[in-house]
């Protein structure tokens, strides 16, 4: 049992999970689309690779919540200018649309995918030496630490339990997120199915909630 560990942590993160052209909103820790396709991007993997994709979906993941951070409601507009000299339109629409974008500020977290051992591997190096450039749910939202903290022989929820602690902890107790088998537990609607462009697809998976007190962590991750 092997599993890639992660730092998450940035000035702003965004995880949608049911975001619309009015309204892109973020769930309060990291998805499993977000977090996929950030080890996507370091793969080097295109939109349409669903081989590659279906490897990775495998994966289990727990997440610790390190800093929880403050929402950010932004404004935006999209269409309703030119672009290259041509007009900008968006979704068919002439005129500009507004829509409402949610951010994570100053939040921090641990995400650790459990799997085969080649393929944990694979990811640690290609974290190590990313294909393209890194971002935390949107591509506005760049990591402002090394995301890759290490490897360990241990399983996703063990692994983010002693994962050493972000160097600003504002609780006395961490939450934790892991899946679960069987069904059990809480609904989220972030399994990537495609990345293709033209029709991004998402299944459910189940997890639980758990807490931890904080201590010193006692398992040391391979750089």
């Amino acid at each position: 049992m092997t599993s890639v560990v992660l730092r998450l942590e940035g000035p702003l993160q965004a995880w949608s999970a049911q975001g619309r052209l009015g309204i892109r909103d973020t769930e309060r820790e990291p998805t499993k689309s977000g977090v996929l396709g950030l080890v996507g991007a370091a793969l080097g993997m295109a939109r349409d690779d669903d081989t590659t994709l279906a490897e990775l979906r495998g994966l289990a993941m727990a997440v610790r919540v390190d800093r929880a951070g403050s929402l950010l409601r932004d404004f935006h507009t999209a269409g309703g200018g030119r672009f290259r000299g041509e007009k900008y339109t968006a979704h068919d629409t002439s005129s500009c649309v507004p829509t409402e974008r949610y951010y994570l500020q100053e939040a921090s977290f641990v995400a650790a995918l459990q799997g085969d051992a080649s393929l944990v591997a694979r990811i640690a190096a290609a974290l190590k030496s990313p294909r393209w450039p890194l971002f935390l749910g949107r591509r506005s939202c760049p990591p402002s630490v090394r995301v890759l903290l290490g490897t360990v022989d241990e399983g996703a929820t063990e692994a983010v339990r002693n994962a050493p602690l972000a160097e600003r902890v504002e609780a006395d107790r961490l939450r934790i997120i892991s899946e679960t088998e069987g069904g059990v537990g809480d609904a989220r609607y972030d399994v990537p199915l495609s990345f293709a462009e033209i029709e991004r697809r998402y299944g459910v998976r189940y997890v639980r909630t758990e807490w931890m007190q904080v201590t010193t962590p006692s398992l040391e991750v391979r750089p």
